[in-house]
């Protein structure tokens, strides 16, 4: 059976201009996963990638840490959902993003605050009762992440170990399409997956199975504890 690898990009630029680029902290965890990537002795044989920035800078980063060569394909059905859009058709004022850093900075936890604010928007944009306000709906979402996994099987060839730098929605999709899960379940896997974490898939022309997820151990066991992130 052939791997499939689903690698969780590093840590973006939350709470700045522009979200779609990896943070300095970013930058260390791509470089990190992939010199304990090597050091276990793995190596890839396809890598895929979506189109966002952050991906991209994950990808090249790890692999040249990794010192692999492999070029990767690029795959927009891989890429996040719109986070900011989720957000702003929830609470309007988010849209600006003055006022999103200013509700932040009144918080004693920025981020918890965040997270909690959130996950109402994410529940409000995946039960579908407002799927006309969305440029891209739930099912639309799911359906295309479930599309780039049967691309990624039918065009990696002869590759018996692929890499696919992705974000946390499209994995946790695929990750609930691989075990039969529920929507609700899907949204919680998708709040547990940390910064560049690594979800295992198994497959052959007739089974897909999962083999781990959200694996961060190459951080956990390291004496860097500020490479664990969430966002």
């Amino acid at each position: 059976m052939a791997a499939i690898y689903l690698i969780r990009h590093g840590q973006a630029s939350f709470n700045s201009e522009n979200y779609d680029q990896l943070s300095e902290l970013g930058f260390k965890q791509a470089q990190a996963l992939g010199a304990a990537l090597k050091q276990r002795g793995l190596q890839f044989d396809a890598v895929f990638q979506g189109t966002m920035k952050r991906h991209e800078q994950t990808a090249q980063n790890c692999l040249e840490a990794m010192g692999c060569s492999v070029q990767p394909t690029t795959l927009k059905g891989l890429n996040e959902y719109n986070h900011e859009e989720v957000l702003e058709k929830y609470r309007p004022e988010f849209g600006n993003h003055g006022q999103l850093a200013q509700f932040l900075a009144s918080q004693p936890n920025p981020r918890k605050a965040f997270q909690i604010e959130f996950e109402n928007a994410f529940h409000r944009w995946r039960s579908g009762e407002h799927d006309e306000q969305y440029s891209e709906t739930w099912n639309q979402f799911h359906a295309r992440c479930k599309d780039a996994l049967q691309h990624i099987r039918n065009h990696c060839g002869q590759a018996k170990s692929i890499a696919v730098f992705s974000s946390g929605g499209p994995i946790s999709a695929i990750t609930g399409h691989c075990l039969e899960l529920t929507d609700a379940h899907i949204a919680e896997l998708s709040w547990s997956i940390m910064n560049c974490a690594v979800t295992s898939l198994l497959f052959n022309a007739e089974k897909l199975s999962l083999r781990y997820f959200n694996d961060f151990s190459h951080f956990e066991l390291g004496s860097d504890k500020s490479l664990l992130t969430y966002r």
